[in-house]
C-alpha cells in the first residue's frame, strides 16, 4: 500500500512538471486604455503617448523573449537528439502575430486620438 501511494505521488509530481517546463516565462505587456482625444487635455495626450511607447517597447521585448525561449528548446531538442515539437513554432508565431496586431491597434488609437486633440484644439 505504501508503494502504491508513494507511486502515485511521484506520477502527480512528475505530471504537473510537465505543463509547467512548457509555459512561457515572457510576460505579455498589458496594452494602455486608449483616450479621447476630443477631449483630453495636453497632459493626458502626453501620458497617453510615453503610457503607448513604453507598451511598445515592451512589446518588442515581449516578443524577443518568445523568440529566444524558442531557439533554447530548438537547441536542448538538439543537445537531446530529439525532434522539436512543430508546434511550438506555431505557437510562438501566434503568440508574436496577436502581439504585433495589438502594438498596431494601439498605435492607430493613439494616432487616432491625437488627431481628435488636434481637430479640437486647432490654434494649439
Amino acid at each position: 500500500m505504501m508503494l502504491r501511494t508513494l507511486a502515485l505521488v511521484a506520477g502527480l509530481v512528475v505530471a504537473s512538471a510537465v505543463p509547467a517546463a512548457a509555459q512561457s516565462m515572457c510576460s505579455e505587456p498589458i496594452a494602455p486604455a486608449p483616450i479621447n482625444g476630443a477631449t483630453a487635455t495636453l497632459a493626458q495626450l502626453h501620458a497617453a503617448v510615453v503610457d503607448v511607447k513604453t507598451f511598445l517597447k515592451q512589446s518588442d521585448d515581449y516578443q524577443d523573449c518568445i523568440n529566444h525561449e524558442y531557439v533554447e528548446a530548438a537547441t536542448a531538442a538538439v543537445k537531446a537528439k530529439k525532434p522539436l515539437d512543430p508546434n511550438l513554432d506555431v505557437i510562438r508565431q501566434q503568440k508574436i502575430n496577436s502581439n504585433q496586431a495589438l502594438k498596431e491597434k494601439v498605435g492607430a488609437e493613439y494616432n487616432a486620438a491625437a488627431m481628435a486633440y488636434k481637430n479640437a484644439h486647432p490654434g494649439g
